[in-house]
């Protein structure tokens, strides 16, 4: 029996739920769907024990909520894709991974990316049947048309995703202004 731990994180009042393996990030669910949206990739209900330990599911976590919070851009944690998806999933996420933070791609451009230009609608349906949400972001995958398209999160969280990405992160200034002394204090040796 496969061993899976869960953990979840609320943004804008809805919930992400995520599992790890031993082996890393093997599901992200949809924004306000239930754990239960886990079966729709792994059917196998009957193999897996649910668990739940913040010691393994932590770092995720972390990686997560830096992510929403506009503190990291890529994420470092492994991801666990055993007996999920076909060899051209498998190479459809992987290019995924490799948009940049804030840039979209077409379809087009990912079917031609990972070599085989006229398999777009192959593409787009491994594009849907990514288990990771987020961490493999597919909301940077859009039509030629310049559309968004659909999301496994709904149209709504893949257009905020988009442009959570394309706001500019708020720099903090690393050094606190101080007030100035007033005229009058400049000669006095407390300052």
């Amino acid at each position: 029996m496969k061993k899976l731990y869960w953990e979840s994180i609320e943004v804008n009042d809805q919930k992400f739920f995520f599992t790890v393996t031993q082996k890393g990030l093997n599901f992200v669910s949809s924004p306000g769907k239930y754990l239960s949206e886990l079966f729709d990739f792994y059917p196998d209900r009957y193999d897996y024990q649910f668990m739940y330990d913040d010691a393994v599911t932590n770092d995720y976590l972390t990686e997560l909520s830096e992510y929403f919070d506009q503190k990291r851009k890529e994420f470092d944690l492994p991801l666990d894709l055993d007996g999920v998806g076909t060899d051209l999933q498998h190479q459809v996420w992987e290019e995924i991974q490799k948009i940049p933070y804030g840039q979209t791609i077409t379809y087009k451009q990912l079917a031609e990316n990972i070599g085989k230009p006229k398999a777009i609608r192959p593409v787009a349906h491994a594009v849907a049947l990514n288990p990771d949400l987020i961490v493999v972001p597919c909301h940077r995958v859009i039509h030629t048309s310049g559309d968004i398209g659909d999301y496994r999160g709904g149209k709504d969280t893949k257009k905020a995703l988009l442009e959570l990405e394309k706001k500019p992160i708020e720099k903090h200034a690393l050094i606190r202004k101080l007030p100035l002394p007033k005229l009058s204090q400049l000669g006095k040796s407390d300052l």
